[in-house]
């Protein structure tokens, strides 16, 4: 499993670095994101389901008020996305 920290990075920081990390990706991979910032968790959450990527809610270790997400690349195509967006 990859991890990648955004905490303390506020938009559109969050979802570029995301959105780099997860086109490394292999199909079979996933990718922990831990972050701090509210927008940015609703931002990504909202992004990668609409690129089909599921999105799980992780609990936060030590409660400091931030978000985890367990992203998974879609099943049937490859995570880096076909260029639309």
């Amino acid at each position: 499993m990859e991890r990648v920290d955004v905490t303390g990075e506020v938009c559109p920081r969050p979802a570029l670095i995301v959105r780099e990390r997860l086109s490394e990706l292999d199909r079979s991979d996933e990718l922990l994101v831990r972050g701090d910032y509210p927008p940015a968790e609703s931002n990504l959450r909202r992004t990668c389901r609409k690129h089909g990527y599921e999105v799980e809610d992780r609990p936060v270790p030590d409660g400091d008020g931030g978000f985890e997400l367990l992203i998974r690349p879609p099943a049937d195509s490859s995570p880096s996305g076909d260029g639309d967006d």
